[in-house]
């Protein structure tokens, strides 16, 4: 059966249309991450506890595999306001409005706390995003951090491949808190216990606040 010249026209359009469409679409769920950055790619996830889910869609972007240390700092901003000095540790005593300049510095933004949570949970629906117990492999907290900071990359990543998403520093989000005037900090500190380390416990504090538990990573 021969095809007229205008059915063969047709099928070429829907052909090119819906290889458009494909290209478009992966474009959308997916991004190409500059070096020492994940992608997390497009999608639903649970935000919030286990116990009161709240489904969300996040656009795919790009985050920082490690938080800002104070090296990265200190060549950009040419300061390190860090109480524990150490070149690999996270920078800390930053305020809000320093960690969106050095992200804006270095062409990046701060990630939104729903898409910080998004990258920290990784897929899982637990407290924690290697389990519903406290576990020292993953993360520096209370009880096994010395007081201190520590340097980055040393416990377990989560599923994402990303480090430190829980313990050493609060990591500053772009986003506001219901409380007037204030930032959300994710992913709870060397000085906090079992009780403030869930991957969707929501700390606020006034966006010029230092604290030398407070930090940030970038988002693209």
């Amino acid at each position: 059966m021969k095809l007229s010249v205008p059915i063969v026209i047709s099928l070429i359009l829907i052909f090119c249309s819906s290889s458009v469409f494909a290209q478009n679409a992966m474009k959308e769920t997916s991004k190409e991450c500059p070096k020492n950055m994940v992608n997390i790619p497009a999608g639903n996830f649970k935000a919030g506890r286990a116990d009161k889910p709240k489904e969300m869609f996040i656009d795919a972007f790009c985050i920082d595999r490690f938080e800002t240390t104070q090296s990265a700092y200190k060549k950009v901003m040419d300061h390190n306001p860090s109480h524990f000095p150490d070149p690999f540790q996270p920078v800390e005593k930053v305020t809000w409005f320093e960690a969106t300049d050095y992200c804006k510095a270095v062409g990046k933004r701060l990630p939104t706390e729903w898409e910080w949570e998004k990258a920290a949970k990784a897929g899982t629906e637990t407290n924690f995003y290697w389990g519903n117990i406290p576990d020292g492999d993953y993360a520096w907290f209370v009880e096994n951090s010395n007081r201190k900071t520590q340097r980055i990359g040393q416990k377990e990543p989560n599923n994402f491949d990303l480090y430190d998403m829980t313990g050493n520093v609060w990591e500053w989000t772009s986003s506001n808190h219901d409380e007037a005037n204030k930032k959300v900090l994710r992913g709870s500190s060397w000085y906090n216990g079992p009780s403030v380390m869930g991957s969707a416990y929501r700390n606020k504090s006034k966006p010029e606040v230092r604290g030398s538990g407070f930090g940030f990573r970038c988002a693209k």
